[in-house]
Parts: structure tokens; C-alpha cells; sequence
């Protein structure tokens, strides 16, 4: 059962409690079919400094985080790697979860997922409801998920420090342990 836009249109917050668990499934270019679960990501709210639309901000880079929940946010890291983001709220209410890693052949951080999983920024503004290319289904167990700082955003102040990486505790597959 694909992820339908009410999920993704929740409080932000409980949407990233809820994809920890959740299956990230990809329909590979050669027609392998991949379906991996979700075991680390990092939420950004508009208020947060470390988030790309802090206070209101749009851009062409970040305009996927404008629109509805339920689309993927794909953008370029360091100008190397393509980070896996998926948007969560309302139209104009920018909030996304960068997922980090999954529980899949050496997905253990942002940057090896979307190597591994051939997501690339062609896949900007895809939607993530309709079961084309890539898409999210529920989990089916709750798991014990530990919370965090996120990682690598040193710049952000006491936003840096927020508890918004969220984890499936305990699981090999993380980029890093918390703390």
C-alpha cells in the first residue's frame, strides 16, 4: 500500500516518527525493483535554521519543499552528491526529512543511498504517491526509534543541537550511533 498525500499532510513531527520503519521502494532504470526499509532520517522545519527554507526562503533550488507533501526534494550536496528528501505538510509550509539510510547493501548515509538507488536530481518534484519510479508504503512493525541531533549542521547554532534524527535504535545500518 503506497503512502497517500493525507499521511504526508500531518504535523511534520509525527510524519518523521512514522517513516522511521517505512519502506523506500525504487523501481531501478533496468527494471530491478528495490524495496528497503527506512532506518535513519533528519527532519527540517521552516523555523529551523538549519533547514534551506528557513524563514520563509524559496528558491529554485529548494522550491520542491514549497509544495504539497508527498514530493520528493532532491538536491545537490557539496556539488557532488544528491541528498533524498520527501516533503511533509501543506502547500507553502516548507518542512522535508532528508532520509539517511536504509536497512539495504551499504545505504548508510544520504550521499551512498541515492548512489546505490540511482536517485538523481531528475527525480525532483516526483511524486511520491502514484507508485511511479519511487515510492513509500507503510511500515509494518513499530520499531524502538531513538532521537538525536542531526548530522554535519554545525552552522546552524542551537538549531544544530535540536533532537530532530530520528533512528531505529540499535540498528547496524545507521550512518552514525547517537549519542
Amino acid at each position: 500500500m503506497i503512502l497517500q498525500r493525507d499521511f504526508y499532510l500531518q504535523s511534520p513531527m509525527d510524519v518523521a516518527h512514522e517513516l522511521v520503519g517505512a519502506w523506500l521502494c525504487r523501481e531501478m532504470p533496468n527494471g530491478e525493483f528495490i524495496r528497503a526499509r527506512i532506518c535513519e532520517l533528519e527532519l527540517y522545519l521552516e523555523n529551523d535554521r538549519a533547514c534551506h527554507a528557513f524563514g520563509g526562503r524559496c528558491s529554485p533550488r529548494n522550491d520542491a519543499m514549497f509544495m504539497a507533501g508527498g514530493h520528493a526534494y532532491v538536491y545537490l550536496c557539496y556539488g557532488l552528491h544528491n541528498m533524498f528528501n520527501v516533503v511533509l505538510g501543506a502547500v507553502g509550509t516548507p518542512a522535508a526529512v532528508l532520509i539517511r539510510a536504509l536497512e539495504y547493501d551499504d545505504c548508510n548515509g544520504p550521499a551512498k543511498l541515492t548512489k546505490r538507488l540511482q536517485i538523481t536530481r531528475d527525480d525532483n518534484k516526483l511524486d511520491l504517491t502514484v507508485g511511479n519510479k519511487i515510492w513509500l508504503e507503510p511500515r509494518d512493525k513499530t520499531p524502538t526509534i531513538a532521537t538525536g541531533p542531526r548530522i554535519g549542521i554545525d552552522y546552524a547554532g542551537a538549531d544544530a543541537y535540536l533532537p530532530y534524527r530520528f533512528v531505529i535504535a540499535n540498528s547496524p545500518y545507521i550512518s552514525k550511533p547517537i549519542k
